[in-house]
């Protein structure tokens, strides 16, 4: 039903109130104090606002009467949902929103309602999704409980997301403390919560100091740890960052049928001789004399070759890898020094 005038609302029982529409005046509405959301774009805001403006109003908002001592209605409004609708419109100078009036639920039922409507809102970030959560747990004394948490999943509103949202709420505190500071993101944060306690902060904090880029880490280094749970942080770093790590976990040959360790070895330094004739050609013919200035051709010669001596530092790595898994890393200038070539005009 809708009311057309506030002056009859006034001399309305307030249960004749419930279920009722009206056009209220923006003055009367107070938002919610304790709104999970807790940002909002001001930009974004303002394109609702003169949207409504062109268009109207879409969807109604609702609210609670607010009420005396006396149960009689205030004369004012408590926002339940929209508040998005309520600042857009105070931004642009609306002066009424549609809104449709309901009973006040209770504390509990309310808790579920808003945190349900964080967690299935897409334009929220997943930070601002786990601090709705958490705030909601903790009013519902739960925090504390995580062995309750699942039978609540549906009430809260879980989705897809929500194994990634408890995982960060069950971080130890020193790692939440580097999501909430912006040194990781919770795509980082998640996945370290997937590794046992004892061993998330110092994955954390690996990943920080090294600047690890947050999909490698958490697609490559966080399962490498998961499945060598044994592992150094500095060996799951040189192992996944050579690449292909899953594929060598055990043998590529078949039982009986591998090569013997001689000939792997013959094969293998063959194939590191067509990379020194390859280097050589490159001095030859100074190549990278002529590429200079050419942006492509440098960035891809770069990247090749640090391509090829990254590789070859993980293979030392694992050549004087010790028994506990310890990875001692000799520098590069401590190999021979290349034989000297002698000193060829490059091509005419």
């Amino acid at each position: 039903m809708v009311v057309g005038s506030m002056g009859s609302l006034v001399l309305k029982p307030i249960e004749d109130l419930y279920g009722t529409s009206i056009d209220l005046p923006i003055q009367l509405i107070k938002p919610d104090p304790e709104n999970l959301r807790e940002e909002f774009d001001q930009e974004d805001l303002i394109d609702l606002g003169n949207n409504m403006k062109q268009i109207g109003q879409l969807d109604e908002i609702t609210v609670f009467p607010i009420l005396t001592e006396t149960s009689n209605w205030a004369g004012c409004f408590d926002l339940h949902d929209g508040e998005r609708r309520w600042r857009a419109a105070k931004l642009v100078g609306l002066a009424t929103l549609r809104a449709r009036i309901v009973e006040r639920p209770s504390h509990e039922e309310l808790v579920y309602k808003k945190v349900s409507r964080v967690l299935q809102t897409r334009s929220l970030t997943p930070e601002q999704k786990v601090r709705g959560l958490e705030k909601a747990m903790s009013e519902l004394g739960i925090m504390d409980q995580p062995e309750v948490w699942e039978s609540h999943r549906e009430r809260l509103g879980g989705g897809q997301e929500w194994p990634q949202l408890v995982r960060v709420l069950q971080l130890k505190p020193r790692v939440r403390g580097l999501l909430d500071n912006g040194a990781i993101n919770f795509t980082v944060a998640q996945s370290v919560g997937r590794l046992p306690l004892e061993k998330q902060e110092e994955a954390a904090e690996y990943g920080v100091v090294n600047k690890l880029n947050g999909r490698f880490f958490s697609t490559q280094v966080v399962p490498y740890l998961l499945e060598e749970p044994d592992a150094s942080l500095p060996q799951a770093f040189e192992h996944t960052r050579v690449g292909d790590w899953k594929q060598y976990s055990k043998t590529p040959f078949q039982k009986g049928l591998a090569p013997e360790v001689n000939e792997r070895v013959e094969a293998f330094l063959e194939a590191c001789v067509e990379w020194e004739r390859a280097w050589e050609v490159a001095v030859r013919t100074a190549l990278a004399d002529e590429i200079k200035g050419n942006d492509n051709y440098e960035y891809r010669l770069k990247d090749a070759a640090r391509r090829i001596a990254e590789r070859a530092q993980a293979l030392i790595a694992r050549i004087h890898q010790d028994g506990q898994n310890q990875i001692r890393i000799p520098e590069l200038g401590a190999l021979p020094e290349p034989k000297q070539l002698s000193h060829t005009k490059p091509y005419q």
